[in-house]
This record gives C-alpha cells, structure tokens and sequence, in this order.
C-alpha cells in the first residue's frame, strides 16, 4: 500500500507539471506577437467609486423639430486605477427609460461602477457610468461553490476545483488567444479537448482503468461530435454569421481572417465536451463497480450491462445539451416567435439552425460515448488478466532412470501453486 501510495503521488505530480508546462508554452506560444496580448491597447474602462449622486432632473432636447424628453442626474466619482487615479470625475447620467418587467439599479454612494470616457467635437474628454462592478459578489458566489466541493467530496473535491481551474486556464489562457493570433482552429480545439480529458480524468480519478476507459470513450463522443459537425456545415448552409457578433469576431486579426465556420466547430466540441465527459466516467465506473462484484462477469454480459446504463442517462443527459442551448437564446428565440408566426421561417434561420446542430451533434456524442466506453473497458480487462497472470512455479525434473528403491534423501516437496482468481487480478489491475 505504502508503494502504491508512494506511485499514485509520483502520477498526480507528473500530470500537476504536465499541464502547468503545457499552459504555460502554450500561452507563450499563442500570445508571441501578438497585439491582442502585447498591453498595447489603451484601458478604456476604469473602476471608480461612487461619491455623490444628484436628484434626477428633467431634460429637454431639440432635434429638427422633434423634443427629446428624458432624466438625468449628475454622479460624482474617484477613480481607482489608471493615470488618472485617485482624481474626482463629473458623469452626466442618462436614466434608464422605466418598462413595466424591466429593473433598473440606480447608482447609490459608495457602490463601485466601471466607468470610461470618450472625446466631443472640442476634444475635451465625456466621462459616462457603463455598469455596476459584480466581480465581488461573483468571485464570493465561485469560493463558496469551491468550498462546497470540498467539503463533500474532501480530497476529491480538491481535485475538482483544481482540474476546472486548469481547464478554465486552457481555455482562456491558450486556445481563445490561440484562435485570435490565426492558428488553425481545429488543430487548436483537438489540442484543447485531448489536453482537458485527459488532466480531469487523471487528476479527478487517477491513472487507473476506468479512467483511461472513459477518456478513450469521451474521445470517440466528442471526435465524432466533431466530424458530424463538420459535415453538416455545408449540407446546412453554415457560413458562421449568425448575429452582430460574429461580424466583430471576423476581423479581430488584421492579418488573419478568422474562420467562424472553424469558431462554431469549436463551440460545439467544448461545449459537448463535459456532458460526454460526464456520460464516460458514469459508464466506466459502473462497470468497474459491476467487474469489482462480479469477477467473473463475461465480456458480452458487461458490454450489454454498459449499454443499458447508458440508456438510462443518456436521456436525461440528451435534454440537459438541448436546454442548455435553448437557454442561453432564449432571447433570441423570443424575437422571433414574437414577430414570426410561421415556424417555418423560424428553423430555416441560420441562428436557429446553428443552435439546432449544437444541440444534435453533443447529443449523438453522447450516443457514441456509451458503447465506446463499455467495449474499451472489456477490452482493458482482457489485456491486463492476460498479461499479469504470472507462470505457475517449476516443478522439479522428473528423473526417468530412477532406481526401484527409494532414495535416502528425500526430495524437496513441489511448492505449492497460488491461483489468484479474476477478482485477485482485477484489484491488482486497478492499483497498477
């Protein structure tokens, strides 16, 4: 056990250097020369504090002819950062126009607001309020879920926090600033995706059977997610200009067009990523839970037991990728029931039809996941019994001229053979 101990750490080390290593060249691979990433664009936006806020009052403007009726109020602030810092900063609110269902959050003394400013006709600098800082109680609502994890799943929940830190790093850190400088998105993504699987697995359950099972299951899933996305983008009609934004991301690089044919083949494999991900590990530790009570379970029987586990979850698991999407359009999808009563006209919308597809091809995923997950495990076991069975011990020769009588000596008694059953060797299976 202490050997064990002692190797399993040696793994969760190398795996911990692993990944910083690979964030940090990739990083410096992905941010080298590259504007974006170089500190070179001017700060637009300044945090400040709130000193004084004035009654709203009554405005009237002129525009050929037409009255423009609104509120406003003046807003005293010190900024906190920039060249500026320190300094008393006059704003000219505009007051939001107030709708029945929509909530307005004025600004009070004391609270803490973006702010930033821009130059009028005589260069002179407009400073305007853009929001309210939420990074407070959102860095509060991220510790407490942190430490929530850990304090139900102790050791593993440490790992957790620490696996969804280095997948958060990978995303933001090396495949986001890999994308602007110009790489090949898919190239990008696949790095991503192996590299993500493989260090949350690892480090959430060790190297250990049933987490190289699920790996290579959550690869086959999402590679396949993957390719059938690639293949619907033309048979859809896909070029990847599905709002305003889109046309925004297009020329981020001045150099390098990006490709949001390529930007929504990302999407899509991320985002079905840690679904399949979670379909994988729920198969593969069932089944090593299935294979630790019953040793002596054939391939078949287990391969028929994975797949009506995966039944069951891939359901609820399927519903969980569709509302997910449709949740976060439902705006969208508002707009245009509002102003379009035709359905018709509503799924041949490219914006619609891209939701569509994320929402099938993680689905589908899903679907490969299971048995993929459940033959590689069969497949795991069979190769691990049958190359740690150890050969039985010699037998002493067996002398063919021996003499009638009985030798003086008597010869050595055969040892004893140790049989260790399938379940001996599938514990071992799973320490290795």
């Amino acid at each position: 056990m202490k050997e064990l101990w002692n190797r399993d750490r040696i793994r969760y080390g190398m795996v911990l250097l692993l990944s910083v290593l690979f964030l940090y060249l990739g990083n410096r691979a992905a941010t080298r020369n590259n504007a974006y990433f170089q500190g070179s664009r001017a700060d637009t936006y300044y945090r400040a504090e709130v000193l004084s806020v004035s009654p709203p009052q009554k405005q009237e403007e002129m525009f050929d002819g037409w009255a423009d009726i609104y509120y406003s109020q003046d807003i005293v602030v010190r900024l906190r950062e920039g060249a500026l810092k320190g300094q008393e900063v006059l704003i000219h609110h505009r007051l939001a126009e107030q709708r029945e269902g929509y909530k307005t959050f004025d600004y009070r003394p004391g609270e803490q607001v973006f702010v930033g400013f821009n130059f009028d006709a005589e260069m002179e600098p407009v400073w305007f309020v853009t929001d309210h800082l939420r990074e407070g109680p959102m860095l509060l609502l991220l510790m407490t879920f942190f430490v929530l994890l850990v304090a139900f799943g102790r050791m593993k929940g440490v790992n957790t926090v620490l696996s969804l830190v280095l997948t958060c790093a990978a995303v933001f850190f090396f495949m986001i600033p890999a994308i602007i400088k110009g790489y090949n998105i898919y190239a990008v993504t696949l790095i991503t995706t192996v590299y993500t699987i493989v260090m949350t697995l690892c480090i959430v359950i060790g190297v250990h059977p049933k987490s190289i099972a699920a790996a290579v299951g959550c690869t086959c899933g999402v590679g396949f997610a993957g390719l059938l996305t690639v293949a619907m983008q033309d048979f859809l009609y896909i070029t990847g200009l599905v709002d305003e934004n889109s046309s925004f991301v297009l020329y981020i690089n001045g150099d390098t067009v990006i490709n949001l044919r390529g930007v929504l083949f990302a999407a899509i494999v991320i985002g079905a990523l840690g679904a399949t991900m979670d379909v994988a590990m729920s198969i593969a530790s069932s089944l090593d839970e299935i294979l630790y009570h019953r040793p002596d379970i054939g391939d078949l029987e287990l391969i028929q037991s994975g797949l009506n586990i995966g039944r069951d979850i891939m359901g609820t698991m399927a519903n969980t990728l569709v509302l997910a999407y449709v949740g976060s359009s439902l705006h969208m999808i508002l707009l245009l029931m509002a102003y379009n009563n035709d359905i018709g006209t509503i799924i041949n919308r490219e914006s619609i039809a891209v939701e569509l597809l994320q929402s099938i091809a993680g689905s589908i995923g899903i679907l490969f996941t299971v048995p993929a997950t459940a033959v590689v495990t069969v497949a795991a076991r069979r190769w691990f019994i049958s190359s740690n069975k150890e050969e039985p011990p010699a037998l002493p020769p067996v002398i063919e001229d021996a003499p009638s009588e009985p030798p003086s000596e008597e010869l050595p008694a055969a040892p004893e053979l140790e049989e260790k059953t399938v379940e001996q060797l599938w514990r071992e299976y799973g320490q290795k």
